[in-house]
């Protein structure tokens, strides 16, 4: 078997196509065979074979370990081997780890680690103490290749179930080998850190549910590691560069665990981090010359040094000062702790002024980021982008800045003022001495005091005195670096500079500023100049009145269009965020481009509606092209036919189906209300052809939304258009349509929006509706019985809380008679809206909600009193230090209350939310940001129970309560309810704003006034004084107070 194997294998690396297929087959076939995994172990370890069979036999033992070793394998196929076979495997290739080739050894570790991920503790009980015992006694190799193992079973299989067994006899060999610098090289000491961070990870992740493992497996070791952290840190080699490289990887490892440490065990490390702030900081400053003289200031002379450590990763100082400056970061949160380190105490200085210089000269673009750049505009925009994946240490070093800004505002601005006044007059000299690396510190400069942009038109705009005159940069060196035409990068950040300074640039002056950037994008021959005049001119949309860059709308049209056919990826994101706001500026110029426009919308759409990344931008365009109410019937008539092509059930790409839905929705929102003459005829057949057949949750939803705006905007024709094959009207559809979301097979993600379009047929459909109301509200009922996700029962609720404010009686007889397998319907609706009040999202939303309930109270029905709703929790010991296992064991207890009550609970808690959002409102202190919560020791409270706080802010396509139809008109006394809801789920994304809300005095209603005014009405009735006893001392000290005042 063993020479079938090896020689097959031999095979497999013939350069004879035809011997290769033949070995791969035979391999196949070989794999199959009980001793296959016996001989690949004994190729892999025979030191006599060359280093590509070995490789090769390793490389099929992994992917046979991944597809045979055991069912527990995600990839497992089988055969299985026996038990006898596994046993023996296990312990050859144990032995593979002090192989004398780094990358045998290598793989190997790995193999073991696999093994070892489905066959520790129980099937393989002995192998942590064989790793121990290499560590203790064997050799170096054996130690680096236990060292690979054990990194990857710390952070994948011990648990706290094997933390007692593990802890005690791992960190002390661990931390044995971490300063046994003489013994071993810095990468297997590296790799001690590693583990140890793993577990700290670990550690971290169950503190809450095993807060004493904390206490008995860091707390005492803490200290020990941390200062041999930092005399790690303290040590510099400065003769060798090869050990140089490798203290590197060293550092960046320790400093990487120290950074998880402080952010997991606050109150544990406070005692490090100012040893530990001293050491990072010299550290920065040591450095700077080497990576100014090997990236910055070069003149195309790179002399770098690049190493691999012992398993092949590329190690560098880049790599450490990305990690040190996140440090610098997580320090300058602690503030309690560094201030006087940052700024300074008694007279010393601190190290803020020469830190702010440093991160200037950091934040400087390196030589290959300027060759990569210019040569991939779209890599430009991806590195730079506020948030970018990309790490590099300019944007690391900008980070750092805008920390230090948060944190110490003016300290930071005064410093910034000081160190751009060096770097410029260092540049100039530069430049007189034809260094070709001049113009780096002024684009570094400008970027730097660009990203204080917001703090400091906001102190220039109030009349606070600036520390930087703005002015003079403008006039000294902006104006000037514009006609660098031979630097673009230095020009394109003058002119993202000047955009960033719109609010408070001359208007004069800001229109040249636009100008020159209009004249860039036409005319530029570099693209990163292109870039970022876009970005300029984007900045300048936002910032100043649109008279200032409407001269140049047609100019900036005719030169950006072009680019969409030959530019993508992130350059084409910032094109069509550049053409969705230059469009907005002045809607009849706009309108004129249609016929250029419109193809491109329409053809941007169908290439990119899948796109992650391209979809959202292309959404928009076409969003503002809809709106623009000089372009949309030309738009129509382009788009119409080629959406309804889309729009088809036979039309297998559901994701094109269903972005031609949302375009169709854009279209008819941009249109007039009624919309016109035969209009809904063009689209609706195909539209509801689709949505009646097709299950597909993104379908549905943006067809219930789609449906949403179609009946706003002319729910009559809608009702008027006939099927006349088959004699049904739109309205017929329509409802079809929300019967097949109600019904219970439906997924309520599916459904997520039938609240909002029952809402609005109700709303609109006037005498359309009356007669399948009742049918409508009944459906609704039975749906809500069993509903689950809070972001589809708060628009079902409000179909009820939109009825109760105009009809509260009605709809409470109307449910009343309502029965859902034995429940009646006034208890299941009002049960689900109670329990869900608190957390309803959207500012309107929680109006009507709250309007709505008080008109339920004052009802005084004694249905209503007779409903038991789940109150207050009950606090015990156990309560009050609660983790979720404990939860899960001992769930929390609740008093029970009536309707009303629960009630007057309910908006005792708004009333108070209110008055602290009015007394906080503009309020903000910085100690609150700060992060030091030394809380690892503080109890834990219930996930189960907690409620979220609730955003005023944040509202989602809300409805008017107003409807002519009266609920006393059609129900009789055996009356139904079927369809229901308006309200969004509160989501943060930005909605269009619905005519109908603006409109409704609910959305105009001050709610603290409202509330306040409704309990002091109510204060004296029978109805709250019966509820007074069962509420809690906040609720009677707020209504008492209003008593008093």
């Amino acid at each position: 078997m063993d020479q079938a194997v090896f020689q097959t294998l031999t095979d497999t690396l013939s350069a004879d196509p035809n011997a290769r297929m033949t070995a791969e087959l035979r391999l196949k076939e070989l794999q199959s065979m009980s001793e296959y995994p016996l001989s690949l172990c004994k190729l892999t370890l025979t030191r006599e074979c060359n280093i590509s069979q070995r490789h090769s036999a390793v490389v099929l033992l992994k992917s046979y370990i991944d597809q045979q070793w055991s069912t527990k394998s995600p990839k497992f196929r089988g055969p299985e081997p026996s038990e006898e076979i596994k046993a023996m495997v296990r312990v050859q290739i144990l032995s593979g780890l002090s192989d004398p080739t780094n990358r045998i050894r290598s793989s190997c570790a790995f193999v073991v680690s696999k093994i070892a991920h489905m066959d520790w503790p129980d099937s393989w009980p002995e192998l942590f103490d064989v790793l121990m015992a290499h560590l203790k006694t064997g050799s170096t190799d054996e130690v680096h290749g236990s060292m690979r193992v054990l990194a990857e079973f710390v952070s994948k299989d011990i648990t706290h179930v094997q933390l007692p067994r593990i802890a005690p006899v791992l960190f002390p060999e661990l931390h044995r080998i971490l300063v046994s610098e003489q013994t071993y090289s810095h990468a297997t000491r590296s790799r001690c850190v590693s583990i140890f961070r793993s577990a700290v990870d670990m550690l971290y992740t169950i503190k809450e549910e095993h807060p004493d493992a904390v206490k008995e497996y860091l707390s005492p070791i803490f200290s020990q590691w941390n200062d041999a952290f930092i005399a790690i840190l303290n040590k510099r080699t400065t003769d060798d560069p090869e050990i140089e490289v490798a203290e590197w990887g060293l550092k960046v490892d320790i400093i990487k665990c120290i950074n998880l440490s402080i952010q997991g065990f606050p109150k544990l490390t406070s005692s490090y981090i100012l040893p530990v702030l001293s050491t990072v900081w010299q550290e920065i400053l040591y450095l700077r010359p080497k990576y100014l003289a090997e990236n910055i200031a070069t003149n195309g002379d790179i002399s770098g040094f690049c190493f691999q450590d012992s398993d092949g990763d590329n190690i560098g100082f880049e790599s450490l000062l990305l990690v040190q400056f996140e440090f610098i970061q997580i320090a300058c949160r602690r503030r309690k702790l560094t201030q006087s380190i940052f700024v300074g105490q008694d007279g010393h200085p601190g190290i803020l002024e020469e830190l702010v210089w440093n991160a200037l000269s950091y934040m400087q673009m390196t030589d290959d980021q300027a060759e990569n750049w210019n040569a991939d505009p779209n890599q430009f925009i991806a590195d730079e982008d506020a948030e970018s994946c990309t790490r590099h240490v300019r944007n690391a070093a900008q980070d750092v800045l805008a920390t230090l800004g948060d944190y110490y505002k003016s300290q930071t601005l005064l410093a910034l003022n000081q160190s751009i006044h060096r770097d410029i007059s260092t540049s100039i000299s530069d430049k007189a001495s034809g260094k070709d690396y001049w113009w780096k510190a002024q684009e570094s400069s400008l970027l730097a005091v660009g990203l204080m942009s917001e703090k400091l038109c906001k102190d220039i705009k109030s009349g606070t005195p600036s520390p930087i005159d703005i002015g003079a940069l403008f006039d000294h060196l902006v104006l000037a670096n514009l006609s660098e035409h031979s630097l673009p990068f230095l020009q394109g950040r003058s002119f993202v500079f000047a955009s960033q300074f719109a609010p408070i640039l001359p208007l004069n002056l800001a229109a040249q500023y636009v100008s020159a950037a209009v004249e860039a994008i036409l005319n530029a021959p570099s693209a990163v100049v292109k870039v970022s005049a876009l970005k300029a001119l984007n900045n300048f949309n936002s910032h100043l009145d649109k008279q200032y860059i409407a001269p140049y709308q047609r100019s900036i049209l005719q030169g950006v269009v072009p680019l969409v056919q030959v530019t993508s990826e992130e350059t084409l994101t910032l094109i069509f965020r550049t053409l969705t706001t230059t469009a907005k500026i002045d809607d009849q110029v706009a309108a004129e481009f249609e016929s250029i426009l419109g193809p491109v919308a329409l053809e941007s759409w169908a290439k990119y509606h899948n796109d992650t990344c391209m979809a959202g931008e292309t959404m928009d365009f076409f969003d503002t092209l809809a709106a623009n109410p000089y372009m949309n019937h030309m738009l129509n008539n382009r788009a119409i036919p080629v959406l309804c092509g889309a729009i088809n059930p036979d039309n297998t790409d559901r994701a094109v189906v269903s972005a031609a839905i949302q375009l169709l929705r854009s279209l008819i929102r941009g249109g007039p209300a009624p919309l016109p003459t035969g209009y809904v005829a063009q689209f609706f057949p195909s539209l509801m052809a689709v949505l009646l057949t097709v299950d597909d949750r993104d379908v549905l939803q943006n067809g219930q939304e789609c449906l949403k705006i179609l009946i706003q905007k002319d729910v009559r024709q809608v009702a008027e258009w006939r099927d006349v094959a088959y004699g049904k009207t739109g309205l017929d559809l329509l409802i079809q349509f929300i019967a097949k979301l109600l019904d219970p097979s439906q997924t309520e993600s599916a459904a997520l929006f039938v609240g909002d379009l029952v809402s609005k047929l109700i709303m609109k459909g006037d005498n359309l509706v009356a007669p399948i109301l009742p049918d409508l509200l009944r459906a609704v009922t039975i749906r809500l019985t069993d509903a689950k996700l809070p972001s589809f029962i708060q628009p079902m609720v409000m179909v009820f809380a939109q009825l109760c404010l105009n009809q509260h009686d009605t709809v409470i007889n109307f449910l009343d008679t309502v029965d859902v397998r034995g429940q009646n319907g006034l208890q299941i609706v009002l049960t689900t809206w109670l329990l869900n009040h608190a957390d309803f999202q959207g500012l309107y939303h929680q109006k009507v909600s709250a309007i709505a309930l008080t008109k339920v109270f004052t009802s005084g029905d004694p249905r209503v009193a007779a409903i038991q709703i789940k109150g207050d929790m009950i606090l015990t010991e156990n309560s009050r230090r609660t983790t979720r296992s404990t939860a899960r064991k001992a769930p929390n207890q609740y008093t029970v209350v009536s309707a009303p009550v629960k009630i007057v609970k309910l908006l005792c808690a708004d009333l108070i939310a209110r008055i602290e959002e009015e007394n906080h409102s503009g309020e903000f202190d910085d100690d609150e940001s700060e992060e030091d919560d030394d809380d690892e020791d503080e109890d834990d409270e219930s996930d189960a129970e907690q409620e979220q706080d609730r955003k005023g802010d944040n509202w989602k396509s809300p409805k008017n309560h107003e409807r002519s139809v009266l609920l006393s008109d059609v129900i009789g006394e055996n009356g139904a309810d079927y369809y229901g809801g308006a309200g969004g789920d509160g989501g943060d994304e930005l909605e269009e704003v619905d005519a109908d809300v603006l409109g409704d005095p609910v959305y105009q209603t001050h709610m603290k006034k409202f509330l306040v005014d409704f309990f002091r009405g109510q204060l004296l009735s029978p109805v709250l004084v019966g509820c007074f006893s069962e509420l809690n001392d906040v609720e009677k000290q707020t209504l008492s107070g209003l008593l008093e005042n």
